[in-house]
């Protein structure tokens, strides 16, 4: 959504970037595509954790297993990992995806390389700038854009509105169609295209440094969201403290995500607007008697259907919300995820006649 702060949190191994990536690009991309919508979609991506070209294989992986769920050739042998370069067939098949790529990537900026609140608030300005046009008042008049002259003054104009609060000067302003009101220490933001949805990804902010860095960053972001309307999402690892005794003693056998999980900065917490914790249940042993986890079979029980492949692959994560400003929090999703090629799907419910598929296709290794 425009205007809205998300906070993706996981633990070593669970699969927060390739779910980023998969509600923040892949899918976005893919619908757009699809429906050829006027929708202005933009993604500002600080990498951290992965360099650019893996991202690409990444995404070049999870297009195929898209267009057919039977061919899963993962990024690692895209990069030629240990077995070696592709042949002929995934070569081509691979290059087929050339120009989709590139069309996806016309509206992807990766950025490598740690960055700065500075810096990043001069990034954001900057494109802020390129895609409208923002009116600021102080306590004398009004401002536009990066312009040091006064487009109105308040005394100038000698409007004034009558609150319970006291009397607020204002200034009734038109541009390019749009008509506003602007008051003392205010400001208006108009964009060129009133469907414009711009993210900016922070994939693993506890990589910038101290907690001080961390929290300048977040408030930069929330700025982002309340003056220009962008929607930052940032990505970070959970407290690795998840499965000691201590957090056993606090929540008993339940390990699954709290929002006091996340690391270094309670200052994302606060400021955003959803939190999204990350949990593989299975890594932390953290199924039942029968080997369930909120009623799906993760663990096999005497050879029983469940999310491991024959190799031994866990397919089975869940997202738990955490925080939900603008709705239900408290709920949690079991997630079929691919790791090969930066796929998740929400599977039905546990009991329901569709998992018997899903744990049939998982027996066959997809």
């Amino acid at each position: 959504m425009q205007s809205r702060y998300t906070l993706i949190s996981g633990a070593t191994g669970s699969g927060k970037t390739s779910f980023t990536d998969y509600c923040y690009i892949l899918s976005p991309w893919s619908y757009l595509k699809e429906k050829k919508t006027d929708i202005y979609w933009e993604v500002n991506y600080f990498s951290l954790e992965r360099k650019r070209m893996f991202k690409h294989a990444k995404w070049v992986s999870w297009m195929i297993y898209r267009d057919n769920t039977e061919t899963l050739l993962a990024a690692e042998d895209i990069l030629g990992g240990k077995h070696g370069p592709l042949n002929k067939k995934g070569y081509n098949l691979v290059r087929s995806y050339d120009e989709e790529m590139s069309q996806m990537l016309e509206h992807v900026q990766i950025y490598d390389g740690k960055v700065s609140a500075k810096v990043l608030s001069r990034i954001i300005r900057r494109r802020a700038l390129e895609l409208g046009t923002l009116f600021k008042s102080d306590d004398v008049g009004v401002l536009m854009d990066d312009d040091l002259v006064y487009v109105e003054r308040f005394e100038a104009k000698g409007l004034v509105e009558n609150t319970k609060m006291g009397p607020k000067p204002y200034i009734d302003l038109e541009f390019e169609g749009h008509k506003f009101r602007i008051y003392e220490e205010d400001h208006h933001y108009i964009t060129k295209n009133k469907k414009a949805f711009v993210f900016f990804i922070i994939d693993g902010i506890n990589l910038l440094g101290s907690k001080e860095e961390i929290d300048k960053i977040s408030v930069e972001l929330a700025d982002a969201r309340d003056i220009y309307g962008f929607s930052p999402v940032l990505v970070t690892q959970q407290n690795r403290a998840m499965g000691d005794i201590t957090r056993m003693k606090m929540h008993g056998a339940d390990l699954s995500p709290q929002l006091e999980d996340i690391f270094k900065s309670s200052q994302m917490g606060f400021d955003a607007d959803l939190v999204i914790g990350l949990f593989d249940p299975y890594k932390y042993k953290s199924w039942d008697k029968d080997g369930k986890y909120g009623g799906y079979c993760i663990n096999p029980v005497n050879n029983g259907p469940s999310m491991q492949t024959p190799s031994g692959l866990n397919r089975f994560r869940s997202a738990h919300i955490l925080k939900n400003t603008f709705g239900q929090d408290g709920n949690k999703f079991g997630m079929k995820f691919l790791g090969e090629c930066n796929h998740f799907e929400v599977l039905p419910f546990a009991e329901s006649l569709e998992m018997d598929s899903i744990y049939s296709d998982i027996l066959r290794g997809v």
